[in-house]
């Protein structure tokens, strides 16, 4: 007697229509982890005290700015230098624009946008014959030339703090507490990431990835290589200088002396350490980052070791630069392949792989 083998039956996490291929989270599994992560998130602030509100702020910002900077460094293969500076003008435009014409908070993050957008738009015009390292020398250049015009205004046309900025205000409602900002930033950062997986998944974000991986091959099938670079650059300095103004209000002031080079490494390291191309990698990166410095400061304290400030943010740099190292020998894909490995590991517990439990059944 012939046996006909039956079909394997296809698992759960395999997309089998198109609404499923397009789906954010597919399965029961990762729609409860997403509830049960956003259920922590919201009750954060309950369990927190103030400085750790303060800094979850602070994290969340660094959030948007690196999603912008991972998708075009990461996806786009457009290397850039001048997160910084993006970050400087979304803050400058917001404070001119707030001190020349008094607008109200919406109105001030949207121009810093529009601001952000129209830079990046013309760096992409200038780097639109130029390769990856080219790129980023460009941008090292806006860095450099951006921070020396806004220290020009800074000194000759304000006041020497910078400019102070009201508290905002929203729908008649004042952002005062860290706990309100925590809410307000948690809701900004949530429409970034989902947006960003959107776009990936949608033409726009394919096509990004099509010129990065190969321009010729790109252009080759069809796609407009020059149109795919101006846009990258354009959406993502417009959401790096939407970061900024964000931040500039948070602090309550701006001033050139808070975008220094410094900064622009610690966006470049929060994607390589989250894992370059990866939405997930620029969420984990942005936090790692962002708490490193208070983490090794609180080890000092608790080893009795004291330093001066300026070796202090010395220390920082150079755990900056040996994360970065280490990452790129070490594990290329960052904290979202170490994420990914770890959960794949939990799912087959106790088994190695996830055949084995299903042929033990």
């Amino acid at each position: 007697m012939m046996i006909t083998p039956r079909a394997p039956r296809n698992p759960s996490s395999l997309p089998i229509s198109a609404g499923r291929t397009f789906a954010l989270r597919r399965g029961r599994a990762q729609w409860s982890s997403v509830f049960v992560g956003l259920f922590v998130l919201l009750a954060l602030p309950a369990v927190l005290p103030p400085f750790w509100i303060h800094l979850a702020n602070g994290c969340l910002i660094a959030v948007i700015g690196a999603v912008a900077l991972n998708l075009l460094t990461g996806n786009a293969r457009l290397v850039s230098l001048g997160q910084a500076a993006f970050l400087g003008i979304g803050a400058f435009a917001a404070g001119l624009m707030q001190r020349a014409y008094n607008v109200p908070f919406p109105l001030a993050l949207a121009c810093a946008a529009l601001a952000g957008g129209i830079v990046g738009c013309i760096v992409a015009l200038l780097s639109l014959r130029l390769r990856a390292l080219y790129v980023a020398v460009t941008t090292l250049v806006l860095h450099f030339a951006v921070v020396t015009f806004f220290s020009f205004v800074q000194a000759v046309f304000l006041d020497s703090s910078g400019i102070l900025l009201p508290l905002a205000s929203l729908a008649g409602l004042q952002l005062r507490t860290p706990t309100q900002w925590y809410y307000f930033l948690l809701a900004i950062a949530a429409l970034v990431v989902v947006g960003a997986l959107n776009l990936l998944r949608g033409f726009i974000g394919r096509r990004w990835i099509a010129v990065g991986e190969h321009d010729v091959a790109a252009e080759a099938l069809g796609v407009s290589v020059k149109q795919a670079k101006i846009s990258a650059f354009t959406v993502t300095s417009a959401v790096t200088a939407f970061a900024g103004a964000l931040s500039a209000y948070y602090v309550g002031t701006v001033s050139f002396e808070s975008y220094s080079f410094a900064l622009a490494i610690a966006y470049l390291a929060m994607i390589i350490v989250g894992g370059i191309g990866a939405v997930l990698g620029s969420v984990l990166g942005a936090v790692f980052i962002t708490l490193l410095p208070y983490v090794l400061d609180q080890l000092f304290v608790i080893a009795d070791l004291k330093f001066r400030p300026n070796i202090l943010a010395g220390i920082h740099q150079i755990a900056f630069g040996t994360l970065i190292v280490a990452f790129l020998l070490l594990e290329p894909r960052g904290l979202a392949e170490i994420w990914r490995r770890a959960r794949l590991a939990a799912s087959n517990w106790p088994f190695q792989y996830r055949a084995a439990a299903r042929a033990a059944r």
